[in-house]
């Protein structure tokens, strides 16, 4: 099977649209719940409204400019265009960042202190799981690149006879 320039780039344009579109989803879908939380003690009760809409539009909205951002970043070869794309990425990380931990904590509102507590150990408990397996994933794709450069390296050119 052979992959040409323009199949290669196509797949990676498909490959792109389809981790901004889950992405942007997944955030809204995250956003609209927590703004429809409404009671979380003893019963969980959500609410549906208006407001719940513009924080899925807003929350989809801000994670496709992320991405957006991110993979603008990466194809970026100047210094001042990868410092103003740094300078988003930056500024969008802490305002996504702002505001999933301003929405978990408004869905919070009304707990008990007792059940506050068990809360906020187990959210700690779970950031570190997941920092873990970030750092995993990290490494991972680092020793792949690598080993990738190392095999492209050692591979005799395409037109070279054996």
């Amino acid at each position: 099977m052979k992959h040409d320039a323009k199949s290669v780039d196509r797949d990676d344009r498909d490959l792109l649209r389809v981790i901004r579109f889950s992405s942007a989803v997944s955030l809204g879908l995250m956003a609209a719940f927590l703004f429809s939380v409404k009671q979380v003690t003893p019963d969980l009760k959500c609410e549906f409204s208006v407001g719940s809409g513009v924080a899925f539009l807003a929350g989809m909205a801000f994670s496709w400019l992320f991405w957006r951002v991110v993979f603008k970043e990466a194809k970026t070869g100047k210094t001042a265009g990868r410092r103003k794309g740094r300078a988003w990425f930056a500024a969008l990380s802490v305002l996504l960042s702002l505001a999933s931990g301003g929405a978990f904590a408004f869905a919070l509102k009304g707990v008990g202190n007792e059940k506050l507590m068990e809360i906020l150990q187990g959210t700690v408990i779970a950031l570190f799981a997941l920092s873990g397996v970030g750092f995993l994933f990290w490494q991972a794709i680092r020793f792949l690149e690598n080993d990738s450069k190392r095999a492209t390296e050692d591979a005799p050119p395409p037109d070279a006879k054996e």
